[in-house]
């Protein structure tokens, strides 16, 4: 079988959202133990110019419905572009953005590598093919806002390791 565009596409980002939906148990299980505020810690960041971990969390989320939507032609749904402030609130988003990823056909996706597939990010209009648009920027985007998530509870004490960041491996 040969690897597919919904390969590259949907099984990385079902896995990674996974993982972060397990993630911010163990962030939510931290915060009760130690008697720390939710909203202190979804506020936090690694350094002043970067998004907080409400907005990583949502970027990752939204990053991964896009690719799989735009790739495949169908509307992802629409989630509040607000940062939530529980990890309830904010397990539920990825849970909906798992949910709408798993729901993608390999029909739907697949056969999408030439598509032109346009958006816009920055006030400024964006095109590529969907080869690229995969390779070049939605993954990288998705990747680095998951890690970052995770970088950021790791950094705060969350126990949390690189198996929590894989989630569940396939292994032969």
């Amino acid at each position: 079988m040969a690897y597919s565009l919904y390969d590259a596409a949907v099984t990385p980002c079902a896995q990674q959202l996974g993982a972060l939906a397990g993630i911010i148990d163990k962030a939510a299980a931290h915060c009760a133990a130690n008697k720390i505020e939710e909203s202190a810690l979804l506020q936090d960041r690694l350094y002043p110019d970067m998004f907080c971990l409400a907005r990583q969390i949502r970027q990752s989320a939204d990053f991964a419905m896009n690719t799989g939507g735009r790739l495949a032609g169908v509307a992802p749904p629409a989630l509040p572009a607000v940062d939530d402030t529980s990890f309830a609130a904010a397990k539920s988003r990825v849970e909906t953005a798992l949910g709408f990823v798993k729901s993608l056909s390999r029909a739907q996706v697949d056969g999408a590598e030439d598509k032109v597939i346009a958006w816009s990010a920055g006030g400024n209009e964006r095109k590529l093919n969907g080869n690229d648009y995969l390779q070049q920027f939605a993954l990288p985007n998705f990747f680095f806002f998951v890690t970052t998530a995770y970088d950021i509870l790791r950094h705060r004490g969350v126990p949390i390791g690189k198996r929590d960041f894989l989630g569940p491996v396939n292994w032969l």
